[in-house]
């Protein structure tokens, strides 16, 4: 074939489907709202650290941290939940006033939280 162009094989929605499983794995709901959780994490620590480089506050060791909890929920580690929850709500617990005013613009944090909770409540084995 010209320019390594492949022929164009047959594809079935069979064949589609069973691209993104392997064999014997089932993605549940708790595998996409892990997903969509790690992905608000992620973006919860960009705008932490952006936020950061824009202020120029000194730099503390918590702003390297700032992107752990969603690299770990995408990553499927243990306890990875229970870290989701804490970085997604500690703005509430620290400064109640100011999370509360500011998840009028930024409500994300506060999603990321109830999932990570779903997440964390109900894994099969937990209690």
């Amino acid at each position: 074939f010209p320019f390594g162009a492949a022929p164009f094989r047959r594809c079935s929605i069979h064949s589609i489907r069973g691209m993104s499983k392997k064999d014997g794995e089932h993605k549940d709901v708790r595998f996409w709202l892990a997903n969509i959780a790690g992905a608000l994490l992620l973006a919860e620590g960009a705008r932490v650290l952006s936020k950061a480089e824009v202020c120029t506050t000194p730099s503390t060791a918590s702003l390297g941290l700032s992107m752990l909890p969603g690299v770990m929920l995408l990553n499927r580690l243990p306890g990875a939940g229970i870290v989701g929850i804490i970085a997604s709500l500690h703005g509430l617990l620290l400064c109640p006033s100011k999370a509360i005013e500011g998840a009028k613009t930024w409500p994300w944090p506060l999603l990321s939280g109830l999932i990570c909770s779903y997440l964390t409540f109900t894994k099969p084995g937990r209690f």
